[in-house]
């Protein structure tokens, strides 16, 4: 039996003949997905997401006066990512909270929804204080993006 020789993500080669029968494996090739990093603040209403973001400004300009919005450590702040952000606060890393997860449990539903739309199907989330946050999110923001979606959300009482 013979076998393809491949790497990952290319296309199967043909096998060598090793006797007068021979086999083609296939290998299908991985679809292309994508992903975003992102700081979520989520809370019951819109206001009080706005008054947690506040404070975590505040705290991040107490404990390093200007870096809320700067480039950390060797980034390169000519970068095109860095220059449209410098017209938008944000907190955390690669964008932070630009990208808008700040909110209601439905407003931070309805966004991840569009990104989900336009091909996103990844995220990695930032918080703080991390596992406070990602217990509410995934608390009341995940199912309420499942039933938007159309999707069963899993009983995990038990």
């Amino acid at each position: 039996m013979t076998s393809t020789s491949s790497s990952p993500g290319s296309k199967p080669t043909k096998p060598r003949r090793a006797s007068r029968y021979h086999y083609r494996v296939t290998i299908p090739e991985p679809a292309l997905r994508f992903g975003m990093s992102a700081f979520v603040i989520a809370r019951s209403t819109d206001s009080d997401a706005q008054e947690a973001f506040d404070e975590a400004w505040e705290l991040a300009e107490r404990e390093h006066p200007g870096s809320a919005s700067r480039p950390i450590g060797g980034a390169n702040g000519s970068a095109v990512m860095f220059t449209a952000l410098a017209e938008h606060p944000h907190i955390g890393t690669n964008g932070g909270t630009a990208a808008g997860l700040i909110g209601s449990y439905g407003t931070v539903a309805s966004r991840i929804i569009q990104f989900y739309e336009a091909g996103i199907d990844t995220f990695l989330l930032q918080a703080q204080p991390l596992g406070a946050e990602l217990a509410r999110f995934a608390g009341e923001v995940v199912p309420r993006v499942r039933a938007r979606l159309g999707e069963p959300t899993p009983d995990l009482s038990s």
